[in-house]
This record gives structure tokens, C-alpha cells and sequence, in this order.
């Protein structure tokens, strides 16, 4: 029975993350609307709650209502237009909530002033004044020899190609050895957001050292959210380079783990698919994730497709096992130990489905779960 003790912890944790948390989908005026993560509130009550304070406030601004005046510890929302019909486009907006302030741990910026070479002195000054142009030059560099892609690239934008060239006409004057350095030194100390963003931008340059991919995933808890954009839109550029390795995580784990229990969630779908495009070793991915598995069960149950492909992709590269959007199936792989005998997989199964049904019955009861969509 000792044996059984550790798997039962685990499973009793995810028995309870299995059926919260996933995906309550409201019918609304632009299209559907999703909550993803929710643990006391129910989307209808949130959504009450929403429009009571900002009614005229447009849905996809509401992350900062959640945060600053309904008690979440973070929010953010994601809108999706799909393929136009007779009738218009339809929009679908998925709003990701986390309440527990626990899960949230942005790092501490430094209060320090390091002074920049000219190039460094020359992309800053483009990060004060055109920080798009900045973040989508970090996301594109791998189409900057195919001009008429950037083209098409950055017109949704209303971005001049011109902006980024200049930007890659900087970055390319730091990719020295002691720009790579000079970069983990400013994130680490210094005390300037523009700053900050530069370096990350700087670091562009060396996806071959793991240390450059660890300092952009630090910098997704960022205490700023422009230095987290500019390292967003860089991990998502690598993530799709045709030139993207394998990374070994380790060194990364608090920021990961972080990451993964809800500390900046519009970086989330970002670093679940860079921990998979980057081979992430499958026994520390499954360490990861037993550590902080709410969010990430919530996105697999989402009915939202884009929304849920990047958390089972994730799981399929640490498993090696395909179970698609079956919640019951992940968190049931994610309960047994990857040594335990079958006898006791078994045992663990049936507990774990009881304690299941115990954790369903007492959200019903608390009326986290929604019926068919509902229209507000």
C-alpha cells in the first residue's frame, strides 16, 4: 500500500484537474465565446460580472476588468476570425482566467543602468517609438531575404517593410559574443523596460546557444508586458524556423514551471509549442507538467481547436502518445508513475476515476459547469 501512496497524491490533484477548468462556451453577438480555466466562477457569472462594471466595454478588453476588479491573478484574450461566408466573418473569442495568485510569479526587473553600445543606443530608441515594428522583426527574420513575404507579412499590421529592415540592419551589428553576454546581463539587472526589449531582441541572433532560449522564456515574466510581447513574438519565430533544435530545458525549469501554472497567460500557447518544437526531453517535459497540469488539462479540454492543439501537441511529444482532446485519457497518463507495475495502473485507474466522479459532483454542485451555449 506504501508503494501506492505517491501515485494516489497525483491522482487525487488530477482527478480535480480533469473536470475543471476546461473549456464553458457562451453563444455571443460576434461568435462564440470560450472561458478557459476557470476554477469558482462559471462563465455565465463571470460574463455577468463583466458587463456590470463595463458595459460598454468591448469583450476582448476585459482581461484588465478581471484582474484589477474581479480578483483574478491573471487573464487574457485571444479573438480568432474565421473564413468569411455570405453571412461575414464570425469571431470567436477565448478568455483565459486564472484565479489563484499562487500560480502567478512574474520576476523581479533589475534597478540597475547599463550603458549601451551605438548600435544597442540606436534599437532602443526604435523600441520607445515603434515597438511593433521591433517585436515583428523578431518574429520574422526568418523571411527577411523573401521581401515580398515580409510584404504580406506586415501589412495586417500596417507596418512599412522599411521598418523592419531597419531593425534587422541593428540586430545585425550585435551578434558578437559579447552582445550575446551583454544581452543575459541587461535582463538579469537592468532597470529599463526599452532596454530590456532590446536584449531580447539582440538574442534573436543565437538560437544555437540553449542559454539564449532559456533567457527569452524568463523573459516571457517579465514584469512589463512589452518586453513579454518582444520575447513572445521571438520564441514564436524560432518555434516555426525551419532551422529550430533541440534544447535542453533543465536550466529553465522555474521559469517553465511558472509559465505553465498561469503566470502570463497570452504567452501561454506560445511556450507549449516551443517546448514541443524544441524536442523537449520527454522525462523532464512529464516533470513539468505533473507540477503545474490545471492550465494545461483546461487548454486540452477547450472546444476551441486552435486553442487545445498546441497543450496536446505538447503531450503527444512528452508521451509519445496520441489520445487527441481526451482529457480523461492525459490525465489519467499523467497520474501513473512511468515505472509503475500494470497491476498497480490498475488500482490507480479505478481510484482515480472515483475520485473523479466525487471531484464533478462537487463543481456541479457548485455550479461551475455550464449547459448548452447560452446567448448574453
Amino acid at each position: 500500500m506504501a508503494i501506492l501512496r505517491p501515485a494516489l497524491c497525483v491522482v487525487i490533484l488530477l482527478a480535480a484537474t480533469a473536470s475543471r477548468g476546461a473549456g464553458q462556451v457562451l453563444a455571443g453577438p460576434e461568435g462564440p465565446v470560450e472561458f478557459v480555466g476557470l476554477e469558482r466562477w462559471s462563465a455565465s457569472e463571470l460574463l455577468e460580472a463583466i458587463r456590470q462594471i463595463t458595459p460598454d466595454q468591448p469583450l476582448h478588453a476585459c482581461a484588465a476588468v478581471m484582474k484589477g476588479q474581479l480578483g483574478f491573478a491573471d487573464a487574457a484574450v485571444r479573438g480568432y476570425v474565421g473564413p468569411p461566408d455570405h453571412l461575414g466573418s464570425e469571431r470567436y473569442t477565448v478568455i483565459i482566467g486564472v484565479e489563484d495568485p499562487a500560480r502567478v510569479r512574474y520576476r523581479t526587473a533589475g534597478s540597475g543602468t547599463i550603458d549601451l553600445p551605438e548600435p544597442w543606443q540606436a534599437l532602443k530608441s526604435v523600441a520607445e517609438g515603434d515597438l511593433a515594428a521591433l517585436s515583428l522583426a523578431s518574429q520574422l527574420a526568418r523571411f527577411r531575404n523573401s521581401p515580398e513575404m515580409v510584404r504580406q507579412l506586415a501589412a495586417p499590421f500596417g507596418l512599412d517593410p522599411t521598418a523592419l529592415d531597419r531593425v534587422w540592419e541593428l540586430t545585425d551589428a550585435m551578434d558578437g559574443e559579447h552582445d550575446r553576454l551583454l544581452a543575459h546581463e541587461i535582463l538579469a539587472n537592468d532597470a529599463s523596460w526599452s532596454v530590456r526589449a532590446t536584449a531580447v531582441s539582440a538574442l534573436v541572433n543565437f538560437n544555437n546557444h540553449d542559454a539564449a532560449w532559456h533567457e527569452l522564456i524568463s523573459a516571457m515574466i517579465d514584469p512589463d508586458a512589452r518586453v513579454r510581447a518582444t520575447a513572445d513574438a521571438a520564441l514564436r519565430g524560432w518555434a516555426r524556423s525551419a532551422e529550430r533544435r533541440a534544447v535542453r530545458w533543465d536550466a529553465a525549469r522555474a521559469s517553465l514551471v511558472a509559465l505553465l501554472a498561469g503566470t502570463n497567460p497570452y504567452g501561454f500557447s506560445t511556450v507549449l509549442r516551443v517546448l514541443a518544437a524544441t524536442e523537449i526531453e520527454p522525462a523532464f517535459g512529464r516533470q513539468l507538467i505533473r507540477e503545474a497540469p490545471d492550465l494545461l488539462l483546461a487548454h486540452v479540454g477547450a472546444e476551441h481547436e486552435t486553442t487545445r492543439e498546441s497543450a496536446i501537441d505538447l503531450l503527444k511529444t512528452v508521451s509519445g502518445q496520441d489520445f487527441g482532446a481526451d482529457l480523461e485519457a492525459w490525465s489519467e497518463w499523467l497520474s501513473v508513475e512511468p515505472d509503475e507495475p500494470h497491476e498497480s495502473r490498475a488500482s490507480t485507474r479505478k481510484a482515480r476515476t472515483r475520485l473523479q466522479n466525487v471531484a464533478e459532483a462537487g463543481i456541479r454542485g457548485a455550479g461551475g459547469n455550464e449547459g448548452p451555449l447560452k446567448r448574453f
